[in-house]
C-alpha cells in the first residue's frame, strides 16, 4: 500500500504567523517552493501559497509590507499522517478543494503533497487501464481550476 510518505515532498518552510507578507514572499522565490507552511506553537496552522499572494496582496492593490502572514494565509488546512493510503489523501484533496495537503505527524509537519506530487506517483497508476484506483484520480483534476490553495 502506498501511503503519503511515499509520494510527499519533504522540502518545507515554517514560520511563525508574524511575519509579513514581503518576507513570505522573499523566502518563497530563495527556497523555490510555491508555498509556506505557518506554525503556531510549532504546529501547522495555516498556509500561504503564491496564489494567497496574487488574490490577497497584488489583485487587492495592497503593500505587502504592510500584511501579516496570517491577514493572507489559508486556513484551515487539510492534514493527514505520513502512513495515510494515497488514495485517502486524494480523496480528502477533491472533497476539500484543495492542491496541498500537510503531511504531520505528532503535530510537527514533515511533507507537503502537491497536485505536482500526486502527478508524479499517478503516471504509473493511469497508464494502467486494470488498475481499479484509476477512477479516485481521474476525479481529483476534475475541478482543479477551483480549488483553493
Amino acid at each position: 500500500m502506498t501511503t503519503a510518505r511515499d509520494i510527499m515532498s519533504k522540502k518545507l518552510v515554517c514560520l511563525e504567523t508574524s511575519v509579513s507578507a514581503t518576507e513570505i514572499a522573499k523566502l518563497m522565490a530563495k527556497n523555490n517552493v510555491s508555498c509556506i507552511i505557518l506554525t503556531k506553537d510549532e504546529k501547522p496552522f495555516g498556509i500561504v501559497t503564491e496564489r494567497d499572494l496574487l488574490t490577497k496582496v497584488t489583485a487587492q492593490d495592497k503593500k505587502s509590507s504592510d500584511l501579516t502572514a496570517k491577514e493572507v494565509m489559508s486556513s484551515p488546512i487539510t492534514l493527514v499522517s505520513s502512513l495515510t493510503p494515497v488514495e485517502e489523501v486524494a480523496q480528502k484533496m477533491v472533497e476539500n478543494k484543495v492542491r496541498r495537503v500537510i503531511v504531520a505527524d505528532d503535530g510537527q509537519a514533515v511533507g507537503i503533497i502537491t497536485v505536482t506530487d500526486f502527478v508524479k506517483h499517478l503516471n504509473s497508476i493511469v497508464s494502467d487501464p486494470e488498475d481499479h484506483k484509476k477512477g479516485i484520480y481521474d476525479n481529483l483534476f476534475e475541478e482543479y481550476e477551483f480549488w483553493n490553495y
